[in-house]
């Protein structure tokens, strides 16, 4: 089985539930949506797609001034449309072209192949990436092999493996640990080999 740069010993879940994020706001990853909207505003960015976007409460928090496209599950998505009627949702994971900024915050550990996510991120044609996912070993508090204790989630990096991973992918240009205690480690990436004037 392939490992996605994650130690050769580690048990994934592959029988992971559906999580349903409908009722929470910004409970989780607000300090990733604010990064991601200081990057928006300091590249004069228009154009954002979010996807696994959730709630879409974030979204529409830190982006609501700018052109949007929020990507879930069709269940989400019914829910989405009729919370938020004048914004753009789809529940096809399918490339949509013409976005500045991609945010993925707290998605990747949730998919069995997260392969498929970086491939349509890249087929994406992006400007700028932020991707966030927890940190296992301040999620854990114990070297851990799992599979994760979060029955939503399919597997956990530690900082090392999630940045030899996305590196492996794309070129890395900031990873950091965002919230100590959600254990939310972040990254903003390029598509590689992109000429990057953009901060």
């Amino acid at each position: 089985m392939k490992t996605y740069y994650i130690k050769e010993n580690y048990t994934a879940r592959l029988d992971n539930k559906d999580f349903d994020d409908t009722k929470l706001t910004d409970e989780w990853q607000k300090e990733v949506y604010e990064y991601a909207k200081k990057i928006a505003e300091e590249n004069n960015f228009k154009t954002i797609l979010d996807i696994g976007t959730g709630s879409g409460y974030k979204l529409i928090k830190y982006f609501d001034n700018y052109n949007t496209l929020g990507i879930d599950i069709p269940k989400t998505v019914l829910f989405l449309k009729e919370k938020y009627p004048t914004k753009s949702w789809s529940d096809q994971f399918v490339p949509a072209t013409g976005y500045d900024l991609i945010i993925s915050s707290d998605v990747i550990e949730h998919l069995p192949d997260p392969d498929l996510l970086l491939d349509l991120i890249i087929q994406c044609n992006p400007k700028l990436i932020v991707l966030s996912t927890p940190e296992r070993n301040l999620l854990c508090k114990i070297d851990h092999n799992g599979p994760p204790f979060n029955k939503s989630h399919v597997r956990e990096w530690t900082m090392v493996e999630f940045y030899n991973y996305i590196s492996s992918r794309l070129d890395v240009l900031d990873h950091y640990i965002s919230n100590h205690n959600q254990a939310t480690q972040v990254i903003k990436a390029v598509l590689k080999g992109k000429n990057n004037a953009l901060v």
